[in-house]
């Protein structure tokens, strides 16, 4: 299935198929696909909401190129990571059989952690949506957003793309700036 036949959901702010390939939105009723990991797995970037993240692969990232690119660089000069990969493996967290039995109970802390917290980015990336939407008064009667139609309102150059991803970073740590975080 191709991004292009998404809609943006209005109600939840999720993406859907219209009943016309497996992506459900929240208010649709999922069902199960053999073989496919994440049949409803598309969604909105959870840090900026601006273009598609996701996918049918757990191996999939919950945020765009652009925010993804944002997070390796605010890991490398201030050790900030979101963990933005759908799999506790991508975000370096799991659990080895072979560690001790402390190792293990350290490593599950780790992982009941990562969920939390991807839970909030999750709900995170909702609101941005929910803020998006709110701006453009123009849809504020439409039931679904035709995906294309809304990556092409909230599409920026390059430049403005990694500024607006170095924003919604800074409005999720709920920080002015980074060098607070220098190691």
């Amino acid at each position: 299935m191709s991004t292009s036949e998404l809609f943006v959901c209005t109600a939840c702010f999720s993406l859907t198929s219209l009943g016309l390939g497996m992506q459900n939105c929240r208010c649709e009723e999922n069902k199960e696909y053999p073989g496919v990991d994440c049949p409803s797995g598309y969604h909105l970037c959870y840090m900026c909401a601006a273009s598609v993240a996701g996918g049918t692969s757990r191996w999939s990232w919950n945020a765009c190129e652009s925010c993804l690119k944002f997070n390796r660089s605010l890991t490398s000069k201030y050790g900030i990571c979101i963990p933005l990969g759908r799999h506790s493996i991508m975000n370096s967290i799991g659990i080895t059989l072979k560690a001790s039995k402390a190792e293990q109970a350290q490593a599950t802390t780790a992982l009941l952690q990562f969920l939390h917290i991807s839970g909030k980015i999750s709900d995170w990336g909702l609101l941005q949506t929910r803020t998006l939407f709110a701006s453009n008064h123009a849809w504020r009667n439409e039931a679904y957003i035709p995906l294309l139609q809304w990556e092409a309102k909230f599409h920026l150059s390059k430049v403005k793309t990694a500024a607006r991803s170095a924003q919604a970073f800074k409005n999720y740590l709920r920080v002015d700036d980074f060098e607070g975080f220098l190691q």
